[in-house]
């Protein structure tokens, strides 16, 4: 709740500012009908957005972006209209470029529409001013030079490496089909009317053209300062209202034009575009609000005034009405079912974990997903997507897959169901290899958006739970299943190491078919009797010869042509101190063993990982992205997750200028510098009078 008041307020001070700036810049009236109209937009920006339970399911992604954004468009604003000096417009120009790279740049689902949006109010807006053409061009070069060059420093790397990453692991028919999903579960309803009206499934059955006939509501509302015939309607109310048309037509375009889907599979950088609410409906409602309240603003006939405020409070009576209602339309579904709000048991569930004696355990959620995850909690009550997991949970969450690799043991997890096994105790192996503490088990699960296991069945359910004891259960009701699996810590000395030859993934993204062969592979690795996989490490074959000949006493157990296995003799005894998010202690009783000690890490894999972990010797990939080995021959490694890299450095850097520049601004906006007098004061002329 405080984070949804903290950002709703930080987000509407800044649609509120540019009202008010441009009620001066037009010199119109300040009267009630503008503050009716001010806080009319408000309510619009946040009510439709259904924004309590996206900052509550999407904090750290969401919450930068509701708050900070329309700054961005009111330093646009200012710096495309106002008649500052270019020191001021400078300023502003680099403070709305770090607010964009700093909150907005790492979200990929973002990027594209978000520049996008961008460009069209600063081009818009800098073309529709006042200013001498020599000054847009100044303009136009600086902020195009700052913001690039602000792009290549820190977030460029990020942007290439995320689209090669998808089409190499992921692949185009998988967001193509995610697209297709989406599209498809609104059943031709161009997604509600381009999201603008979320609204009662009881209503919509009495009167089916609500829909139509809200929208046409709204389009009066939006018409109506250019037919009042006032002339002083803010020029951001067109620039708003061309981006809202144009954001439309790039969300109908799917739903439209099916040759669209095949222009969306050929392009990369599109691929963020496969769950459409997450790319285009916070914008759309932004550029919304802000044509509202520039463009009621402007009216001074009294008879559309009144008009006006009607429309006004009828429309924001469709949108909040669903919250008093309990039925908002969900903003994860891909389905036409009516709002998520998340179940109390999910929050009863979540504290019985989050309270339990691990800081930072590793929950598995099965069925996995290569990306979405999807359940009924309720009639009406649906969820599809990847996120809300890793909100319930303190811990490392494993329920989608999407970001890893495909040769990994989370991937062995998740297409594992596909096989139609008899046992599941390989799978299980693969969860005691990863540290998994908990297994929570969904009832509830949806098969379609399960991908690329898509045809799972209860019937994978119902080995699973066979195979686990009834008396680990924490947890029980009919649509989810928890069990307390094993008290496994971030690390642990493993007295078997099992190397295999695995080279192609088990899931090929551009067929996409499995890699049978390999599977195999990894399920004789995972099914030998004489291993204690709570203590093994997986490893790939192309390791062994650096690792064997780091240690000194080991014994051969099995070897074949893909798959050896090794124990390690008088393996040391391990203890971690600290065991938290950003600083894990690890101890070592060394005793007498003198060659180099391998320790398995359960945390993510990641390049540069040797930039956070002290006393090693060299750091090796386990098979699977949430495991790698420390070779060390010292008694205490501290994996130290605040140490900062370069570019986290630089956006430190970024965060203080961005400060400083706010404060300075303020201070020259409001003429505390008196710079101007400064200068007359040491002007030749003025100085060589008064000496006369």
């Amino acid at each position: 709740m405080v984070s949804f008041l903290v950002t709703t307020f930080i987000g509407n001070s800044a649609l509120s500012l540019l009202i008010y700036i441009n009620i001066q810049r037009y010199n119109i009236n300040i009267t009630v009908f503008s503050f009716i109209v001010t806080i009319g937009a408000e309510i619009f920006l946040n009510s439709g957005l259904n924004l309590y339970f996206e900052l509550l399911l999407l904090p750290s992604t969401f919450i930068p972006i509701h708050a900070i954004f329309p700054w961005i468009i009111y330093f646009i604003d200012s710096i495309t209209m106002d008649k500052d000096s270019l020191i001021i417009k400078f300023l502003e120009i680099l403070a709305a470029s770090l607010l964009l790279i700093i909150f907005i740049g790492f979200v990929l689902t973002l990027v594209l529409t978000t520049y996008v949006t961008i460009g069209i109010f600063f081009i818009g807006l800098l073309f529709s001013s006042n200013l001498k053409r020599k000054r847009r061009l100044i303009l136009l070069v600086v902020s195009v030079i700052i913001l690039v060059s602000l792009n290549i420093i820190s977030l460029l790397p990020s942007y290439y490496g995320a689209v090669s990453y998808f089409s190499s692991h992921v692949g185009g028919k998988y967001y193509v089909g995610a697209l297709k999903f989406y599209v498809q579960s609104f059943n031709g309803s161009i997604f509600n009317v381009l999201t603008l009206t979320y609204l009662p499934s009881n209503i919509i059955s009495l009167f089916p053209y609500y829909y139509i006939f809200i929208s046409g509501l709204f389009v009066t509302l939006l018409v109506l300062p250019p037919i009042s015939q006032d002339r002083n309607i803010p020029k951001i109310y067109y620039i708003s209202l061309m981006t809202f048309l144009l954001l439309s037509a790039w969300l109908a375009a799917p739903y439209l034009f099916p040759s669209y889907i095949s222009l969306y599979l050929h392009i990369p950088y599109l691929w963020s575009l496969d769950i459409p609410w997450l790319s285009f409906t916070y914008l759309t409602f932004v550029s919304l609000s802000i044509a509202l309240g520039n463009g009621l603003i402007s009216i001074k006939n009294k008879l559309l005034r009144i008009i006006s405020v009607v429309l006004l409070l009828l429309i924001l009576f469709t949108q909040t009405y669903p919250y008093y209602n309990g039925q908002v339309l969900t903003n994860f579904a891909t389905h036409t079912s009516y709002a998520w709000d998340p179940p109390n048991y999910l929050w009863d569930m979540s504290n019985i974990i989050n309270d339990g004696p691990d800081k930072n355990p590793r929950i598995l959620v099965f069925p996995a997903s290569g990306v979405y995850v999807a359940y009924n909690f309720s009639s009406n009550n649906t969820y599809v997507g990847a996120g809300f997991w890793q909100t319930l949970f303190n811990g490392d969450v494993y329920a989608s897959y999407f970001p890893y690799n495909c040769y990994s043991l989370e991937w062995f997890i998740t297409i594992y169901p596909s096989f139609n096994l008899s046992s599941y105790q390989p799978f299980l192996n693969a969860a005691r290899l990863l540290g998994i503490n908990y297994i929570v088990i969904t009832k509830n699960f949806i098969p379609k958006y399960f991908f690329p296991t898509n045809y799972i069945n209860k019937v994978e359910i119902e080995k699973l739970t066979s195979t686990l004891p009834s008396s680990s259960i924490i947890y029980n009701n009919s649509q989810i299943l928890v069990y307390n699996f094993s008290s496994e810590t971030v690390a642990v000395i493993p007295k078997y190491i099992i190397f295999v030859n695995i080279s192609k993934p088990l899931w090929i993204p551009e067929t996409p078919n499995y890699n049978v062969s390999e599977f195999h592979i990894f399920l004789s690795a995972l099914n030998l009797s004489f291993v204690n996989y709570s203590s093994a490490a997986l490893v790939s074959s192309s390791y062994e010869k650096e690792i064997t000949e780091s240690l000194q006493n080991y014994t051969i157990l099995y070897n074949s042509s893909d798959i050896t296995v090794i124990k390690l003799n008088n393996v040391p005894r391990l203890e971690v101190e600290n065991e938290n998010p950003s600083v894990i202690v690890i101890k070592i009783a060394k005793e007498d063993y003198n060659s180099l000690i391998p320790v398995l890490i359960r945390e993510n894999y990641q390049s540069g990982i040797n930039e956070y972990i002290n006393n090693y010797d060299k750091i090796v990939p386990g098979y699977s992205n949430e495991s790698f080995i420390i070779m060390t021959n010292s008694s205490t490694i501290i994996i130290n997750y605040n140490v900062k890299n370069i570019l986290q450095y630089i956006n430190i850097i970024y965060f203080y200028i961005l400060i400083i520049i706010a404060v300075v601004l303020i201070l020259m906006k409001n003429n505390v510098f008196k710079y101007r007098f400064v200068t007359r004061f040491f002007d030749a002329n003025d100085l060589q009078r008064r000496s006369r």
